[in-house]
């Protein structure tokens, strides 16, 4: 697989948006201006391997004998999708995302610099350059606690896409 560094990227999408284009404005951007590049730094890298997941495992759970069975029983194309094939092709994916916010983290301090935005990443930088040690470590603990949130949200998140999950950890019969 190949990796595009976040710092690479984030230049190449303001020379092409902003100088090439003029689609967005470097000198005093909008509110909303302002984030649609760095968002899409941090994004992009992230966003086409859950895509490959989630592509992968709706054609794996596409061919299961359930969604057969639900076919059979008469269920438009549709509703197998949403309601059979969907819920049970996203769960690995959720898996991944929430490992993946780690990389978000990582990603935003370099791409924070190379935008000029102040945020967690920028100061995470600061304090490595000024040796502020009590600013970097309060850094650490909240890039953790927001890592912790967010698998805890994606573990709380299984039992709306498998039912199996929502019978209060009794194994069915």
């Amino acid at each position: 697989m190949i990796s595009i560094p976040v710092f690479w990227l984030g230049i190449v999408l303001i020379q092409v948006f902003s100088f090439k284009l003029g689609w967005i404005s470097v000198i005093a951007p909008g509110p909303w201006e302002r984030v649609i590049l760095p968002v899409l730094a941090i994004s992009v890298p992230i966003a086409a391997p859950l895509a490959q997941i989630l592509i992968r495992n709706i054609d794996a759970v596409a061919t299961s004998p359930f969604v057969a069975v639900a076919r059979a029983k008469g269920a438009s194309y549709r509703q197998v999708l949403l309601h059979h094939v969907f819920g049970n092709a996203i769960l690995p994916v959720l898996t991944i995302g929430g490992v993946l916010f780690g990389e978000l983290l990582a990603g935003a301090v370099i791409t924070e610099t190379v935008s000029g935005l102040n945020g967690l990443g920028r100061l995470a930088e600061q304090s490595v350059r000024f040796q502020d040690s009590a600013v970097l470590q309060a850094v650490a603990v909240l890039a953790a606690l927001g890592f912790v949130a967010i698998n805890l949200v994606v573990d709380l998140l299984y039992p709306l896409f498998d039912p199996r999950l929502r019978q209060g950890g009794r194994m069915p019969a």
